[in-house]
């Protein structure tokens, strides 16, 4: 007994699976009490998850019934029941509904119909029908059906899929088990009490008996209606709402559910399964078709009308088999023939339904052109296949063809075309058939009423009846004017009898239901309007709608609406023309005589008497009492208003205004006074009160109305007063009432003024079409186009000025017509005037032959190729054309197919071309050209498939959004047979666009069709097409929800489906927040609103209650709904009426505004590596909105505040920029985490209109940065591109009170960002055509100059101040007068200087500069008295804490060590004041040293080179003014050096090398001078680590620095000055020796060292220096070191550049650009061994920027061409190396033919230069000097002298032969034969003897020798990599001691073998070669100096170099031996360098 309670001890878990029954019982009811208990989401139900199945396979039966009640609690209550779904179903039917216990049975089924209710329907439906299929047992196949029955009954066809049963039907009734026949048929029951007849076709394959005992069953159903009785989770609402109305027994009204509870209604074609009929077409079927005998063509289409009977086909092309029956049709003779191919389009159409739509305009009039046929069988034929195509068209579409039809010549066929028109209105409702098409229709349909033939007439009256039915009478009547009595009743008759599919006009249902679809719909149409693009539709307002408020509510009944336009002329009254006896009569019944004499009298005074007693007169007259048309009349006799009196005039004006003003003034007065007073607008003292008459005029009855009687009237008049005054007068009219004029009329009079002779006129109608623009828009234009350039440039100035704006709300209008008393104004249908419709169109399907069609289907591509451009041609030709265009659209799209790519681009194009010339009546095409444009998709061609994208843009934007591109399933079809790269492209494009896509546009069914395939794709094995899908998915699930979408992954296979649905989870929260509803109101308001519906603007918003402005930052905040920038994607602010989907709850956000995160970094990231857009842009994009949205969201920001940020209304955005300032001083560091976002943000308000978010936000942005500054905050350089650059084009706003806040703005910029980098903005914005925005940068500039001095200007002060300087030639005196103030700052700091820097400028430009220093030296300062504030200087703040620091201690700001950002502190002012003043460093040096910093503080990987978030861990204030003492600069031994410690120290991680390096170039020498020191140490002892090989541009930068400190310092002596050229050029040497390390400098770092070490280098000031000599030297060494020793590529580059610029400079030093030219030439020497390493691409690109700069040509006019000859040698050494394959590195060159490069090259390897051997030109080595280069065939190659040579060596040749200068011949002749080693001196020598010719031989020889002898005695010591021959140096003496000459010979040992240089020749006991202290040996490779400091050499070796054409030396070198003698002499007595 023990035992079998010993479980009572385990956990419940355990017992439910324990081994005895009983326990598993004792379990299954503890868990049963348990699951009664738990939460839906507990944790625990983890526990019990895995048990379900083996439950409910329980073996014991008592067991199994027990645990059924246990899983049915599970599955009820817990939240981990949707996971259990498909094993325990699967066990349901395995093992309990085939069980023999009932209970059992109806358990399984209760728990199966529970799992349906918690929404997995779809998988029990799945696994029910697997058991139905699969299971061998009949009662479980019974028990599945019945269980399916009974989930159909109670859960609807909504829940359970209808079409998956259906298939199942036959198969169960045909099974030999009874009991399964039995519940098939209760099923099939089932499934007729829902979808009744659409069953029908379904049972069309049972046995008759069958169908019997069905039907049979079918008829005791009666007319009973099913609803559904158990609902799902998500419809509890749905079952509320029915309990309520049974509670209410409200069972009168159960048939009018709303749209949620209705039954949906099946489409039997829907439950069909498709069939391919095009794979089972005969073979022969075309050629038949094309038989010449009938019979042959009546078999092939009696086999396609047996293939078309299918009632469902498979979607294909049937474009040919289409193609083919058109034909037939329109060509055949045979009737027979003819009548059977319209049926086969019959069943084609039928079986295709909305598929067919690609071919139904092609086929309508054919159709109706054969409806002429008398044989009754054509036309029967006719008219079925014509009402079968129509579903897959609109009434719309075919609205040309059935016009043209209408105007037929054939009776049959008008009458044939009325009737189908007819049943064409029965099918629409009075949505679909608008006014528009009323008014297209009806005109046509009354004059066939008219004809003579019966059936025409009765035809056209069926069909008006109809459209009277559909619409109602009120609606169509105004389309009805003047017709007879007799046809009016036959209209109405036919009305009667009509019958009607769609909805007809009716009074509205009272429900509030109906109430509430009425609101939905309301709020649609400006959803729908927000799709078109501005300025394509003017909406006409009106008097309730002009106003800045909603409309009044009517207190009682709602407001009807009344019909606008065509109907208000109906409606209106004309009043009666009176006769001139009844006008006497009248006049005389109201004035008196002398009144009515006088008017008419001669006397001026007697006519003014009388007007004054009528004013008095009729002013005491009731507005209903005036008798206005008499009393017009009567002031209209002569004179009238011609009056030469204008005092008289004035009078009639007034009255006229206040008979128009205050009396019942109608058209027929106005027309009698209308052109009197436009006559008098002329009239200079009556103007004024003309205009207000006519205005009075205009609103007493239409605009439209008396403005066309104006223009007409004015400009059939000569005075162009008249027509000047009447243009301007329509133009403010406009503006008054708002567009409420018909266009065209008035645009043709604008062109009619523009092109008038009077430039008064002229003017006044620009301004008309200015004013036009404002409301019409860029469609405008168009009308424009063909006028003269000129006008077209004054039009776009006009256009430029009401870009962006929007029209002004109208103030005046219409006098309102009261109804009855009581009773409220009526508000007025807005009408909508489509700028489109009003282009001039041309119609081109008469041009689009069959030929064309065939030629474009032809097989020869060059046929194809022909009839694509005659396509081309055709619409060049047109412009703007109608829709009709034949079956150009359907070959088209074949074509864009092609196999040929060039045409499939060529049919893109002409597909793009069509888009733009139909407009917006393109949408009626898409479906028939979007397969092909989705087809060409798939070409391999990148270029094809981008054509394509723009094609689909294209229609998109001018169908005004994707509506029509999801209909039929053609994106689906794509996706699911597309390869990769339609998928990914597609994709991708979905991407872009269905975000921005209205919702309630789109039909749900084909995007639902599409979400498989893109599930599908997010696992696809193309990398491309898994990115797309990704980012597709968030579009689809913005329409179909993620419920939906969740759905469709569940039914993927688990490893699908797990990756799937993360993804779908990872989306899910970037979906858009809905925007908080405003409060519902009371039901009869809503009801009230519901019916009116008046257009609101988008500027007008619910007023909110006062306490929302009050609440704190933390509360929430109002959400409206979405907008986008541009407005193109903005849906409509949520209706007041309607309800909210979400709870209260869900609505409010209460987390913070901005979320303080370290996400900003990775944003920073993201850019940099071009993951997101760049943030720069002219005019802000939708993907830019969409990006900082998502940014955002990805943030964390808080929805409601994102809600009012990108909101429509600005009012919103106030309140944002509100919300942000408030929260400013609380949650700093969040802004300051978020500044980016805030920043992108605050640039797209820039763009708004609206001053007063301009003012707020630049008011915010000023408390930010000032907030920020205070803390020390440095901004990023990824801020200020995103920012600056946009603040600048605010600059120039003309609103004073913008201006300055920018410019305060700017100010407190300089605190927080490096002015040196603030430089360059400013600069971009004096580019701007904006005068006022260049004045304002200007003056910007100015100030930065005064405040930082000229080191601030970027790239260079030359640069910026040239650029400067070009401003003072500008036309406006605003700009002038900036430009030269801002040089004048500049004088201010650096005196004469600027007008080196600013360059050449014109003797005007001069003068004003010159003139306007003197002006500003009165009240200045001398240059550098005062102290000049500098870029470096620090400001110290105070250290704030960091949220990271948990210990409460303060940590350091952050400062960047060269320390350049500047304050206005001060405090910090004063402190610069006290130091001594120094020279600024340049920005771009800054910004490396900043670099350097970070990375000394820890700043490593990937993080972006402007953050400066940790440099708060260092206070480098203290590093940089440490006191350091001054080093001793004696070259001490390393090892003895206090930083040896240091060094043993230095690895990659230590900071302190960093720090260093960025203290080189620190202004104060003693820091500079230890940081060199230091540096040179780590590079001796660690020279080979690759973690000092990545610092070696900022040691290099920090040379080139400090360099510049130094060459540019007037404070610092001389010696300082020297000393720190020494400690440089020593840092300088140790690094470029080694080679690993000098690789590594790049080239623009290379580019600034070299160009300032030769600027040293001609320094005048070492002249004076006693050991500046040594320094030149060290130059000399350190320039050849880099030009060996660099990056090759990297050098050459650098010095080519170099030379560029100092040939174009003005104030370059002809020796500084001989040492850059010499460098070149030492490069060229060694370009043979070179050539392997150098990148040619990169020269080749440096030489074309040069030869395009200066050409051949330039140097005509200069005094030098070496620089052109130098550039042309390095070509031409080029080619010889590399030969013809240098024309390969040509690529990367754009604009090639722009230089005469590639011409060059072309000429050298023609000349044959590469056919050379490399010898030829390559020096000798100096053992080979004697040698003569060889041809192959063993010939010397000998070199042609030019005439200057020729006359030198005749020279030399003469001394020779002279007795006393023989000797000096001889080494003159050695030098030459060195320096031409392949010139032929043979005929020199053919004209002397033999004795002459060994003597020279001899003379040659000895020279040799001697070289040879002076080199092995060590006299010469050339560097071991670099040996140079010959080259003299003059040395200079030194200052004389007695050192032992051995001590420096040692020395030179030790520091050679420090350098790594060899050794071997310094032992020599007769080395002259000298160690100085710079650690470099002196040789002859270096830069000689002459006594007087002037550089003339590099060295000799250069000058050996041949250059292109005939360079020869400026001067003969001379022998230097005896400079060499003395040099050795010295050092041998004591003399030494230092």
């Amino acid at each position: 007994m023990d035992e079998d309670t010993e479980y009572l001890k385990l956990p419940i878990e355990d017992q439910c699976v324990h081994k005895l029954w009983k326990a598993r019982v004792h379990g299954y009811e503890a868990a049963l009490k348990l699951f009664g208990q738990w939460e839906e989401k507990s944790p625990e139900w983890n526990k019990y998850t895995f048990l379900m199945k083996k439950i409910v396979i329980d073996s014991n039966a008592v067991a199994q019934e027990k645990g059924l009640e246990t899983v049915l609690c599970f599955v009820e209550n817990s939240a981990q029941a949707s996971k259990t779904v498909g094993d325990v179903v699967s066990g349901l039917i395995a093992k309990c509904l085939g069980a023999p216990k009932a209970k059992t049975k109806d358990m399984a089924i209760q728990i199966a119909l529970m799992y349906v209710e918690i929404e997995k329907y779809e998988i029990v439906q799945e696994e029910i029908l697997k058991g139905i299929a699969t299971s061998k047992n009949p009662k479980v196949v019974a028990a599945c059906i019945a269980t399916l029955t009974q989930a159909l009954r109670e859960f609807g066809p909504k829940v359970i899929n209808i079409k998956l049963v259906l298939k199942q039907v036959p198969v169960l009734l045909e099974d030999r088990d009874k009991n399964v026949r039995e519940e098939g048929k209760k099923l099939v029951v089932e499934l007729y009490r829902w979808i009744g007849q659409a069953l029908k076709p379904q049972l069309s394959a049972l046995k008759p008996i069958q169908v019997t005992e069905l039907e049979a069953e079918f008829e005791k159903l009666g007319n009973e209606k099913p609803q559904q009785t158990r609902f799902l989770r998500s419809q509890q609402d749905l079952k509320a709402k029915m309990e309520a109305r049974m509670t209410e027994g409200n069972d009168a009204n159960e048939e009018e559910v709303d749209g949620a509870e209705a039954i949906p209604d099946i489409d039997p074609y829907e439950l069909l399964e498709p069939v391919d009929i095009l794979s089972q077409l005969p073979k022969d079927f075309y050629d038949k078709c094309e038989a010449k005998k009938w019979q042959e063509r009546k078999e092939a289409v009696d086999a396609v009308e047996q293939l078309v009977a299918n009632p469902k086909l498979q979607t294909g092309d049937y474009g040919d088999l289409v193609r083919a029956l058109k034909k037939i049709i329109a060509k055949d003779s045979n009737v027979m023939v003819i009548a059977v191919a319209g049926k086969c389009m019959t069943g084609l159409a039928n079986g295709l339904k909305k598929k067919f739509s690609p071919y139904a305009l092609a086929c309508i009039p054919t159709i109706l052109e054969k409806f002429k046929e008398k044989k009754q069988n054509v036309v029967t034929a006719m008219r079925e296949a014509i009402d079968a195509i129509y579903p897959s068209t609109t009434i719309e579409a075919i609205q040309e063809d059935v016009l043209a039809g209408l105007e037929n010549k054939n009776p049959s066929v008008k009458a044939e075309t009325a009737a189908f028109l007819g049943r064409c209105f029965s099918k629409c409702n009075a949505t679909v058939l608008n006014k528009k098409l009323l008014k297209a229709y009806c005109p046509a349909l009354i004059k066939t009423l008219n004809e003579s033939d019966p059936g025409v007439r009765d035809s056209s009256a069926e069909a008006l009846g109809t459209a009277m039915k559909v619409v109602g009478e009120k609606v169509i009547m105004p389309f009805l004017p003047d017709l007879e009595a007799m046809k009016m009743a036959k209209i109405k008759e036919c009305c009667e009898k009509a019958v009607v599919c769609g909805k007809s006009s009716g009074p509205a249902k009272p429900k509030a239901a109906v109430v509430a679809n009425d609101v939905k719909e309301t709020t649609a149409k400006p959803a729908e309007a927000a799709q078109k693009k501005p300025g394509a539709v003017i909406k006409k307002p009106t008097p309730a709608a002009s106003g800045s408020g909603p409309p009044k509510k009517t207190a009682g009944k709602p407001l009807a609406k009344k019909p606008a336009g065509a109907g208000a002329k109906v409606e209106e009254k004309l009043e009666k023309e009176l006769s001139p006896e009844e006008v006497e009569e009248k006049a005389a019944a109201i004035l008196p005589p002398e009144v009515i004499t006088g008017i008419t009298d001669a006397n001026w005074k007697t006519r003014l008497g009388a007007m004054e007693s009528l004013m008095q007169t009729i002013q005491t007259l009731d507005r209903v009492d005036i008798p206005t048309q008499v009393l017009v009349r009567t002031l209209c006799k002569k004179p009238g208003l011609k009056d030469n009196n204008f005092q008289v005039t004035k009078l009639k004006l007034e009255a006229v205004k206040y008979l128009a003003e205050k009396s019942d003034f109608s058209k027929r007065s106005a027309e009698y006074v209308i052109n009197d007073v436009v006559d008098k607008l002329s009239d200079a003292k009556n103007g004024s009160i003309t205009t207000e008459a006519l205005t009075a005029i205009a609103e007493a009855t239409a605009l439209d109305f008396v403005a066309n009687q104006v223009t007409d009237f004015a400009m059939g008049q000569k005075n162009p007063k008249v027509q000047a005054e009447a243009l301007i007068w329509l133009s403010n009219a406009i503006k008054e009432f708002g567009f409420v004029v018909q266009p065209k009329p008035i645009i043709e009079t604008a062109k009619k003024g523009i092109s008038a002779t009077n430039p008064a006129v002229r003017t006044a109608a620009i301004t008309l079409v200015g004013t036009l623009f404002l409301y019409m828009g860029p469609p405008l234009r168009t009308f424009f186009d063909g006028e003269k350039p000129a006008l077209l440039q004054q039009l776009n100035t006009e256009f430029d000025k009401y870009s962006g704006q929007t029209p002004p709300a109208p103030t005046r209008g219409a006098a309102p017509k009261k109804q009855a008393e009581g009773e409220e104004e009526e508000s007025q249908e807005v009408e909508e005037v489509n700028v489109v419709d009003l282009i001039p169109r041309t119609d081109i399907s008469g041009s689009i032959t069959e030929t064309i069609i065939t030629e474009l289907n032809d097989k020869n591509w060059k046929v194809r190729n022909e009839a694509l451009q005659k396509v081309t041609t055709i619409l060049n030709d047109a412009k703007f054309i109608t829709p009709q265009l034949g079956e150009l659209p359907t070959a088209l799209s074949a074509r864009m197919s092609d196999s040929n790519t060039n045409l499939v681009q060529q049919a893109l194009t002409i597909g793009q071309a069509l888009a733009v010339a139909m407009g917006p009546n393109c949408r009626q095409h898409v479906r028939i050209l979007l397969p092909g444009f989705l087809q060409a998709l798939s070409v391999n061609k990148p270029t094809v498939r981008a054509t394509a994208i723009t094609c689909l843009n294209t229609w998109v934007e001018q169908c005004n959004g994707m509506k029509e591109f999801f209909e039929g399933e053609v994106i689906a079809d794509a996706l699911k047979a597309g390869n990769p790269f339609v998928k990914a492209d597609l994709l991708t494009w979905l991407a872009e666009k269905l975000p921005n896509v209205n919702a309630k546009v789109l039909n749900k069914d084909d995007l639902t069709a599409c979400v498989p395939h893109l599930l599908a794709a997010i696992e696809d094995r193309t990398a491309d097409v898994r990115k797309a899908a990704q980012d597709a998915t968030l579009g689809f699930m913005i329409h179909l929800g993620y419920e939906s979408m969740s759905r469709h992954a569940s039914k993927l296979k688990p490893a699908s489906k797990s990756i799937v649905q993360a993804h779908l989870d990872k989306v899910r929260p970037n979906l858009p927040t809905k925007p908080v509803a405003a409060a519902a109101p009371p039901p009869a308001q809503a009801a009230a609103k519901a019916k009116v519906v008046v257009p609101q603007s988008s500027k007008e918003i619910p007023k909110e209650d006062e306490d929302s402005g009050k609440a704190p930052a933390g509360k929430v905040l109002r959400a409206p709904s979405k907008s986008k920038i541009g407005g193109t994607a903005a849906s409509a602010a949520a209706a007041p009426g309607a309800k909210s989907s979400r709870k209260k709850d869900d609505d409010v956000d209460t987390s913070p505004l901005l979320p303080l995160n370290n996400l900003k970094t990775q944003r920073v990231n993201d850019e940099v590596k071009l993951r997101v857009l760049k943030w720069n842009f002219a005019v802000p994009r939708d993907e830019f909105v969409d990006q900082l949205k998502e940014q955002m969201n990805v943030a964390g920001v808080n929805k409601s505040l994102m809600t009012n940020m990108f909101h429509m209304d600005f009012k919103f955005h106030l309140k944002a920029i509100e919300a942000l300032n408030e929260d400013l001083n609380s949650n700093l560091e969040s802004q300051k985490a978020n500044l980016d976002l805030v920043l992108k943000w605050m640039t797209l308000r820039f763009f708004d209109t609206n001053p007063s978010v301009l003012l707020k936000g630049l008011e915010y942005l000023q408390s930010v940065f000032s907030m920020l500054a205070q803390e020390g905050y440095h901004m990023l350089d990824s801020e200020a591109s995103s920012f600056i650059p946009y603040l600048i084009t605010k600059v120039g706003d003309p609103k004073d009170a913008v201006k300055n806040s920018v410019h305060g703005i700017f100010k407190t910029l300089w605190r927080i960002y490096p002015a040196s980098k603030l430089f360059p903005y400013a600069m971009e914005g004096i580019k701007t055509k904006n005068a006022r925005q260049r004045t304002e940068c200007l003056e910007e500039l100015g100030s930065l100059i005064e405040e930082f001095g000229i080191a601030v200007c970027q790239p260079s002060p030359s640069v910026a101040l040239k650029e400067v300087a070009k401003q003072i030639a500008d036309r406006d005196n605003a700009v002038r007068s900036a430009a030269l103030n801002c040089i004048v700052h500049a004088y201010c700091q650096e005196g004469e200087k600027v007008y080196k820097l600013i360059g050449q400028l014109s003797e005007k430009d001069m003068s004003l500069l010159e003139e306007r220093i003197k002006r500003s030296a009165k009240n200045r300062p001398p240059p550098g008295a005062g102290p000049v504030k500098t870029a470096q200087t620090p400001t110290p703040n105070p250290a704030p804490t960091s949220p990271d620091n948990r210990s409460g201690v303060p940590l350091r700001s952050a400062r960047p060590a060269s320390a350049y950002y500047a304050s206005d502190n001060k405090n910090t002012r004063a402190e610069v004041a006290e130091r001594p003043q120094v020279r600024p460093i340049s920005g771009v040096f800054a910004l490396e040293l900043e670099q350097t910093v970070q990375k000394a503080a820890g700043l490593r990987g990937n993080i972006d080179s402007s953050i400066h978030i940790d440099l708060v861990q260092v206070n480098f204030d203290d590093i940089l003014n440490e006191a350091v003492p001054m080093p001793r600069y004696k070259r001490a031994a390393i090892g003895t050096s206090h930083t040896v410690d240091q060094l043993g120290k230095t690895n990659s991680s230590d900071p302190t090398l960093d720090i260093n390096i960025s203290q080189i170039a620190h202004p104060s020498l003693n820091v500079s001078l230890n940081a060199v020191q230091y540096v040179e140490n780590v590079i001796n002892k660690s020279a080979d680590e690759s973690w000092l090989e990545t610092r070696v541009d900022q040691i290099l930068i920090g040379c080139t620095m400090q360099l510049r400190l130094l060459y540019q310092s007037q404070d610092r002596s001389l010696k300082d000055v020297i000393q720190g050229y020494k400690a440089l050029l020593r840092l300088l040497m140790a690094l470029f020796v080694q080679s690993n390390l000098a690789q590594r400098g790049s080239r623009d770092v290379l580019r600034d060292l070299a160009h300032l070490s030769l600027h040293v280098m001609l320094d005048s000031r070492l002249e004076t220096a006693d050991d500046a000599d040594q320094v030149v030297r060290a130059l000399n060494v350190l320039v050849l070191k880099m030009v060996e020793k660099s990056d090759h590529t990297a050098m050459t580059s650098a010095l080519l550049r170099l030379l560029h610029d100092a040939v174009g400079s003005d104030n370059s030093n002809s020796k500084y650009i001989e040492l850059v030219m010499k460098c070149l030439w030492r490069i060229v020497r060694n370009l043979s061994d070179w050539i392997n390493t150098i990148n040619i691409s990169t020269i080749l690109v440096d030489l074309h920027t040069f030869l395009k700069t200066y050409p051949s040509s330039v140097w005509k006019d200069r005094q030098s061409d070496t620089p052109i000859r130098t550039i042309k040698t390095i070509i031409h050494t080029l080619v010889r190396l590399q030969g013809d394959a240098i024309l390969s590195n040509l690529g990367t060159i754009d604009n090639l033919k722009d230089s005469e490069l590639e011409p060059y090259l072309q000429k050298l390897l023609k000349s044959g230069v590469s056919k050379e051997k490399d010898a030829a030109n390559k020096l000798p080595p100096s053992d080979q000097l004697s040698s003569v280069p060889e041809k192959k065939d063993g010939s010397s190659k000998v070199r042609r002298l030019s005439k200057s040579t020729q006359e030198t060596l005749t020279a030399i040749f003469r001394k020779i032969g002279s007795k006393e200068l023989s000797q000096e011949g001889l080494a003159q002749l050695y030098e030459f034969k060195q320096r031409y080693p392949d010139a032929d001196i043979e005929p020199f020598l053919s004209r002397s003897s033999d004795f002459f010719k060994n003597y020279i031989e001899r003379g040659l020889k000895f020279m040799e020798e001697k070289k040879r002898k002076e080199l092995a005695d060590g006299l010469l010591t050339p560097d071991n990599n670099n040996p140079v021959e010959g080259s003299p140096v003059q040395q200079s003496s030194g200052s004389e001691s007695g050192v032992n000459p051995d001590a420096y010979r040692e020395r030179l040992k030790k520091l050679r073998a420090l350098a790594g240089l060899e050794t071997s020749h310094v032992a020599s006991s007769n080395s002259s070669s000298t160690m100085n202290q710079f650690g470099y040996s002196s040789s002859s490779s270096s830069i000689t100096v002459t006594q007087t400091r002037t550089v003339s050499t590099i060295s000799a070796d250069f000058e050996n170099v041949p250059l292109v054409p005939n360079v020869t030396s400026s001067s003969s070198a001379t022998s230097g031996i005896e400079d060499y003698r003395r040099r050795l002499e010295m050092l041998k007595s004591g003399g030494h360098l230092s």
